[in-house]
């Protein structure tokens, strides 16, 4: 099955790292399709939970904070550890973390359940994504932009699939809490072929120095390389591009007026758009290579995102959705890839600084910015700085 799966989604046509086998291949490449449909299915059921539990909106928020304050705590930790331990033990515990969450949500009879449900959610999601995130990589010297964008398609798909599996259910006027129950039971099943499969284990480490001391030694190597420290920068300002794309769905409805019928086909349009060109990413690497990728993807979102803010009428900004979302597509695969090779054996230590970029209070300065200034020209202005910190980063490094 897994060496059907690696011939079908091309694991085979690109280089990989000697005795790592086609399922281990296979399986790390499905961590974060997990991720996305485990973290897409409860959020899209929110509404339906809080009315079968009777949840207040404050009772709601709590579920979020509990969600994302756990991970805060648990993924710098969890990636720190990917350069010290066995990274099996970690993929297996992400999975199983996943799946016994997703039965509890569709299970839940109390609001202290379900928050405990979103609090095993949110341990699970770095142990898992991150921990796939740098295997990929380290199994495919030569190849990580590649590997990166196959491994992102796979992350759209399960970021598709969790909104067209609720909307199925209702239409069959099924329980809505099925897809919550299949996804639980797979992912278990996944959780076991990982702990039957072999996968890479760290790479240098010094045997005198204690975890703590090893972990801080990785940082101060990481820190102290000029090629980490572009592309952490470069993370850092991608970081900063995903921030106006959150209040995009807000921005829709209030300053351009549409329906919630067309922020959903908005939000279908751009989730279809760049699977396409993820697609053409992997196609187009081989022939270009990921500098004049990155360069043309930065100078597009440069002409292309602010058109698409200003244009007037929403069937117009259906249009011009496409070319912006075919420029932002490539930039996070690339980055993330080229951050994670950018000092060998230590894209743990990598994964683990940039997990704290999440301590920074982007989302409520945006909020606090777009509510004084409105959000179209806060919107055009984070944007565009952050493209500009991208491309910056990109005409300094060391990149084909």
């Amino acid at each position: 099955m897994c060496a059907w799966l690696a011939e079908l989604l091309g694991l085979r046509t690109i280089p990989r790292r000697v005795g790592v086998t086609d399922r281990a291949a296979v399986l790390a490449l499905w961590g974060r399709f997990v991720d996305e449909l485990g973290s897409g299915l409860p959020l899209v059921l929110l509404p339906t939970l809080q009315g079968r539990l009777g949840l207040s909106v404050t009772q709601t928020g709590w579920c979020l904070q509990a969600l994302y304050g756990a991970a805060a705590v648990v993924e710098p930790v969890a990636a720190a550890a990917l350069d010290l331990v066995a990274r099996r033990p970690l993929l297996v515990w992400g999975a199983l973390g996943w799946g016994v969450a997703l039965l509890m949500v569709a299970g839940a009879p109390t609001f202290g359940w379900l928050a405990a449900a979103f609090l095993l959610m949110g341990a699970a999601s770095g142990p898992l994504a991150q921990t796939t995130d740098v295997l990929l990589v380290e199994m495919h010297p030569g190849a990580e932009e590649r590997i990166g964008a196959r491994q992102t398609m796979l992350d759209t798909t399960g970021a598709l699939l969790a909104p067209a599996a609720v909307a199925l259910t209702g239409w069959a006027s099924a329980d809505p809490r099925l897809p919550l129950v299949v996804s639980g039971c797979a992912i278990l099943g996944y959780a076991g072929l990982l702990a039957a499969t072999p996968m890479p284990g760290p790479g240098r480490t010094a045997e005198s120095l204690s975890p703590l001391h090893q972990v801080r030694a990785n940082a101060v190597e990481v820190l102290g390389d000029r090629e980490a420290r572009i592309w952490l920068v470069a993370l850092l300002g991608e970081t900063l591009m995903d921030i106006p794309a959150l209040f995009e769905p807000v921005w829709l409805a209030g300053d351009v007026g549409a329906s919630q019928s067309m922020v959903a086909v908005h939000a279908f349009v751009q989730m279809a758009t760049a699977l396409v060109g993820l697609a053409l990413l992997d196609r187009w690497l081989p022939r270009y290579g990921p500098r004049r990728i990155l360069t043309a993807a930065c100078v597009a979102n440069l002409l292309a995102y602010p058109a698409w803010l200003l244009v007037p009428g929403v069937a117009a900004k259906l249009v011009l959705v496409v070319p912006v979302t075919l420029a932002v597509t490539p930039v996070w695969p690339l980055v993330r890839a080229r951050a994670l090779m950018a000092v060998a054996g230590r894209g743990g230590t990598v994964m683990a600084i940039t997990s704290l970029y999440g301590v920074l209070p982007l989302p409520a300065l945006f909020g606090w910015s777009g509510g004084r200034v409105g959000l179209t020209p806060t919107m055009i202005a984070v944007h565009t700085t952050a493209t500009l910190v991208i491309l910056a980063a990109v005409r300094r490094a060391r990149v084909g």
